[in-house]
């Protein structure tokens, strides 16, 4: 897509490259007011293969930088080659892999900011304006400036460490 290791990315625009539909919750043509209302993290996101493509659904109430978090995390287990399954199991019960849905958090956060980037933020001074920069939320900025291992290269860098 011609980003430089540091150039901060648009989820939309890489679901856009690899023809993957992006779907507002808000579209569908069903009662989702369950998943608006109240505790609106019930649901996030989900990827659901759509033919031979695959499509994202994702909850839009929520936030802007959750939102780009959220897709970023399905494009994860896109990437990661990770298995469509039905959302509930037999049970009626949430389907739940948590290995897979580690890998997917893990990698999504690399979208959002790559290792190049943590460390890029650290040497220039950015981590003021790096969630601005970035689209992500302080948390998921901590995060991945803490296990890219940004700070630790930083301080070798200037002989600190």
């Amino acid at each position: 897509m011609g980003l430089a290791p540091i150039d901060p990315i648009d989820p939309f625009a890489i679901c856009a490259r690899y023809e993957i539909e992006v779907i507002q919750m808000s579209s569908l043509p069903c009662d989702c007011s369950a998943f608006k209302s109240g505790e609106q993290s019930r649901f996030s996101a989900m990827t659901v293969p759509c033919g031979i493509r695959s499509a994202i659904v994702h909850n839009d109430t929520h936030h802007p930088l959750r939102q780009r978090s959220n897709i970023c995390h399905e494009l994860a287990h896109l990437f990661l080659g990770h298995e469509h399954v039905p959302p509930l199991n037999e049970d009626g019960e949430r389907a739940h892999d948590s290995g897979i849905e580690a890998e997917a958090n893990f990698l999504g956060g690399c979208l959002l900011v790559p290792n190049e980037a943590a460390l890029h933020i650290l040497s220039n001074g950015l981590a003021a304006r790096a969630q601005l920069i970035y689209g992500v939320s302080r948390p998921m900025l901590d995060f991945r400036l803490r296990v890219s291992g940004a700070h630790v290269r930083y301080q070798r860098r200037q002989g600190l460490g």
